[in-house]
């Protein structure tokens, strides 16, 4: 145990010598010149572009699973809790209330009558330029 303490002692001031004397650190000068400000932005900008192809992946990957004219579609979605959904699912002529909670699925109620009209298709989701239009909207008219 002391030699392990020992060694961790005197490994960071080995580390420094190796680094020769000749050898000094960088000043803040070298920081804030030209070409270490251009490599932070590069590698800023890639970092910013690996990050919108994988949004870009994950987007188009999400669309493969959902087959087109298929059997089974979900009609509705109400969340219940914080990771508690009722789920209305249409599988072939039947209409099913699912409760989806974290580790389970279950069926609720199969319905003998559709309880929602199956022709109608279902609302899309709001874009999120038009919820940032309706807040600032109402915030410009409430001021």
């Amino acid at each position: 145990m002391r030699r392990l303490l020992l060694l961790l002692l005197i490994a960071p001031s080995m580390a420094l010598a190796e680094t020769g004397a000749g050898e000094t650190l960088p000043s803040t000068a070298d920081l804030f010149s030209w070409s270490y400000l251009g490599q932070v932005m590069a590698s800023l900008a890639l970092v910013i572009g690996l990050l919108f192809g994988a949004l870009w992946v994950m987007r188009r990957v999400n669309g493969v699973g959902q087959a087109v004219g298929g059997q089974m579609r979900v009609i509705s979605s109400l969340s219940l809790g914080q990771r508690e959904r009722a789920v209305l699912v249409s599988v072939g002529d039947q209409q099913i209330l699912l409760g989806v909670a974290p580790g389970r699925v279950a069926a609720v109620h199969v319905f003998d009558e559709p309880p929602v009209a199956q022709d109608t298709p279902p609302t899309p989701p709001l874009k999120f330029s038009e919820v940032w239009q309706n807040v600032m909207g109402k915030k410009e008219g409430s001021s």
